[in-house]
């Protein structure tokens, strides 16, 4: 075989050598020039041929393994063999801690500021140990139904809750696969925020507060000079996105899932980083996105060409139905065979967690994105600072906050139907300033008062009082159709009526008439306030 291989590398170089000959023997300067370039060519293919068929049969040198923890499979290990599981305690050091909250308070105080964390035991019984920031910065995971993806996630989380406080590593959980895994952590003092498919609109939500999230650090990098965040001195906390069942969220929210691929490739230099989890890595996941995910972890798969991609050998279409959590993790390529651990309690490891994060006074991590706003907002409950004027809630489309009304800022106009909520919010704002002793003057149904053919003498001394701006003036019409912008007011709560036409009339820009929900339309109260140049969703507060 090897004299065939010699041979067909040979047969070209004395082609090319015959041709060169030939050249020159014609004064084809030019042509003789690239001809020996190819001879050069070949005559290289051979010698190295040669080389490598020499060293065919010559054994591996010792300490040239990729990784140190464990054998490459392609090294010749039986990926048949089974690997024995281990409980999580065993793994985190816990298995005869009575108190795992003092050990995992102990190794918070002394934590570096790396990623990393064991989520199972290696093919030779010891802890195998993966480093999210050193050899990511972001990974995919794969594995059929029922190969134990869910757990390697939970495991994951908790190992690196056990070894890194919040102030240090932070969780924000999208599971697309109805809240069965994530919700176990939603306990956890690191964890920013946990959705789940069962509320598309709280989905949105995330995936809008992730990139809010991502342009800060941006902003935050660029104003300390830094080139890596994590360089900066008092860096934020990193955060680790986990995404199950990625299929489901680029199948259901096709237009926010491109919020993900920007953090994959921005993501490594701010402290981001993106575990996603799915069943298919061959179409599932776009090139720009893969691109940037050099960690890979596969569990079991059904299609030889799933583990080429996600391997570059098919080791994982081999592993037993019966060895759930089996797994083979490329890491810096090598190869790391690996067992995940198996939690039957992870609600006691999160309670031990919470209880070391007491014992280093942690609150926990800021809410990266809130609920949407309730159909019901009382005002008792707006927690309004004292001395403002509290009318409701507002909604950025991430986060809601209490909405203020402000006399020095001039007259509001309150454009809607009836039965809408214009005459509780006229009455919640008069009761408010009352208690703060501002003077505003509030008028309901003045469309009438704003006719410029009105023959009524008050109609004039209503358009005086509104215009010349002594004092605040708050009126309610049901359309905006004689309403002068800035001249009468300059700022509008309108409640939309659901007619795209009107509604844009009304000065609702198109994209949040576009947002607004069924739900939005049927609610009372709900109304979009204007002002500044800038549109917001309000709930406006019953008393």
């Amino acid at each position: 075989m090897r004299r065939i291989r010699m041979c067909a590398y040979g047969a070209p170089l004395a082609a090319q050598c015959v041709m060169l000959a030939m050249l020159l023997a014609q004064r084809q300067w030019l042509f003789a020039m690239m001809t020996a370039s190819g001879c050069v060519a070949a005559l290289a293919s051979l010698v190295l041929m040669a080389a490598a068929g020499r060293t065919d049969g010559d054994p591996p040198a010792a300490g040239t393994g990729a990784l140190t923890s464990a054998p490459s499979p392609a090294a010749g290990g039986d990926v048949s063999a089974p690997v024995p599981a281990a409980p999580l305690a065993c793994v985190l050091g816990f298995a005869d801690d009575a108190a795992p909250f003092r050990s995992i308070a102990h190794r918070w105080c002394v934590a570096d500021g790396g990623c990393s964390a064991p989520v199972g035991v290696d093919a030779s019984g010891r802890s195998a140990v993966i480093d999210l920031a050193r050899f990511g910065p972001h990974a995919i995971v794969a594995g059929t139904t029922g190969s134990g993806k869910s757990v390697l996630l939970q495991d994951w989380c908790l190992a690196l809750a056990c070894r890194y406080p919040p102030c240090r590593v932070q969780f924000a959980l999208l599971d697309f696969k109805g809240g069965s895994a994530m919700d176990a952590l939603a306990g956890l003092p690191h964890v920013r925020g946990c959705v789940n498919d069962l509320d598309l609109a709280y989905a949105k939500r995330a995936l809008l507060a992730l990139e809010r999230e991502l342009t800060r650090r941006e902003r935050l990098a660029a104003h300390l000079g830094v080139a890596d965040l994590m360089d900066a001195p008092d860096s934020p906390a990193r955060l680790v996105v986990i995404v199950d069942e990625f299929h489901m969220l680029t199948g259901q929210l096709p237009d926010l899932a491109d919020r993900l691929t920007r953090i994959a490739s921005l993501g490594r230099s701010l402290g981001m980083h993106l575990i996603v989890c799915t069943q298919n890595p061959l179409g599932e996941i776009g090139a720009p996105m893969k691109a940037n995910m050099a960690l890979r972890v596969c569990l079991r798969v059904r299609d030889a060409m799933q583990s080429q991609e996600m391997l570059g050998v098919d080791d994982a279409a081999r592993l037993r139905v019966t060895e759930p959590g089996a797994a083979i993790a490329r890491i810096d390529d090598g190869r790391m065979r690996l067992r995940c651990a198996c939690a039957p309690d992870p609600a006691r490891l999160v309670a031990e967690i919470g209880r070391a994060a007491r014992v280093h006074a942690h609150t926990g991590a800021p809410p990266l994105f809130t609920s949407p706003l309730p159909r019901i907002v009382h005002a008792d409950d707006v927690g309004a600072p004292p001395g403002a004027i509290a009318i409701g809630l507002e909604d950025d489309g991430v986060a809601t906050a209490p909405c203020l009304f402000d006399p020095a800022d001039g007259n509001l106009a309150v454009i809607g139907r009836p039965g809408r909520g214009r005459t509780t919010l006229l009455k919640t704002i008069g009761e408010g300033a009352r208690a703060c002793g501002a003077d505003v003057v509030c008028l309901d149904d003045a469309d009438v008062w704003f006719d410029p053919l009105s023959a009524d003498p008050r109609a004039a001394r209503v358009q005086e009082l509104v215009c010349t701006g002594r004092r605040c003036v708050v009126f309610a019409l049901g359309s905006s159709r004689r309403l002068r912008v800035p001249d009468h007011c300059a700022r509008r709560l309108v409640f939309p009526v659901g007619e795209r036409a009107v509604d844009l009339a009304d000065g609702i820009p198109a994209a949040v008439v576009d947002a607004l929900t069924a739900e939005d339309l049927r609610t009372p109260g709900r109304g979009v306030l204007i002002e500044a140049g800038r549109a917001r969703l309000v709930q406006c507060a019953v008393r």
